[in-house]
Formats: C-alpha cells, structure tokens, sequence
C-alpha cells in the first residue's frame, strides 16, 4: 500500500496544480454564479489564489478517496491538514520571494504553486503512513472544513483593506467594492 499511496501523491503533484488551474479561472467560466465565489478566485489578490491551493488539494482527495482513501489512515485529517499546509506554505514562498526579490512573475509564481502543493502532498503522505488517530482527529478535521469554507465566503464578500485582499488589477478588495 505504501508504494501505491505514493503514486497517488505523485499524480497528486500534478493533477492538483490542473485542478488549481481551474479554479483559478472558475468563477468566469461558470459567468460568475454567486455560490461558486468561495471556492473560484474572484480577483487576482493573493487571498483568492489561497483558495486554489486550499480546494484543489481537498478536490484531488475526493477522486484519492476511491482508490486509496479506504485503505490508508487517517485520509480526512490528513488531507485536510494538507490544504492547509499547502496554503501556508504558499503564503511564506510568496511573501518570502518578495521581500527577497522585490517582485514576482508568473514563472515564480506557478513554481510557489507547484512546491506548495509538494510541501502539502509530504505532509499528507506522512500522516496516512502513522498508526490510526484517534477519531476525534476526523471531528477536527471536518470543523477545520467548515470553518474555512466560512473564511473564503466572508472574505470573499467583507474583506479586510489589507494588502492580502487587494487586487491591483482591479483595485479593489473581494467580490464588490
């Protein structure tokens, strides 16, 4: 089981950058449905690139779930700890690369995109390898779910004027301004 959960990671690697990829471009694609705004970015700020990588890992888990899933432990925490992860890991790459170098790219960017999601992935990969945890953990993990739906749909509509929410292609902050 180790070696075919690691093959999944793997696919994971990429098949969660694709997945990241529509997401980002979601929100337009579906002509911009109001319940669509918590998962699609709405805007190019870096709290809407949060939720690709935040989603697409969880969305990835889904379609594992089938084929792994079943048979590994700890999958739910595991896998959603993992979107947090890589979510972290992505802010720090970002912001870290930034004060570094004073500006970003499009090649730096998807490299963030593409090491976050790896961070993510070990991180998961690790925990379904560990001896079960106690079931509490899935109760922790389904709270973490729910509370961070919560966050991208309030953020999403009531940003804060910070730098994180702003938009410089639009300038703006969240959905409307």
């Amino acid at each position: 089981m180790k070696s075919t959960l690691f093959m999944w990671e793997c696919i994971g690697a990429i098949m969660i950058f694709l997945i990241g990829a529509l997401i980002h471009f979601g929100y337009e694609a579906t002509n911009k449905l109001t319940f669509t705004s918590g998962i699609f970015a709405v805007n190019e700020s870096i709290w809407e690139h949060c939720k690709l990588t935040f989603w697409a890992p969880l969305i990835f888990a889904i379609i594992e779930y089938f084929f792994v899933g079943q048979y590994v432990n700890n999958f739910l925490f595991a896998k959603t700890l993992s979107a947090y992860i890589t979510t972290i890991s992505m802010l720090v790459l970002y912001y870290g690369m930034l004060k570094n170098s004073g500006s970003h790219s499009l090649l730096k960017d998807l490299i963030i995109f593409e090491v976050s999601i790896i961070i993510g992935l070990l991180v998961s990969y690790n925990l379904m390898l560990l001896p079960e945890f106690p079931p509490i953990m899935n109760k922790i993990a389904i709270i973490m779910l729910v509370g961070a739906t919560f966050t991208f749909y309030l953020f999403t509509y009531c940003p804060p004027k910070l730098p994180i929410f702003y938009c410089s292609v639009s300038n703006s902050y969240g959905i409307k301004d």
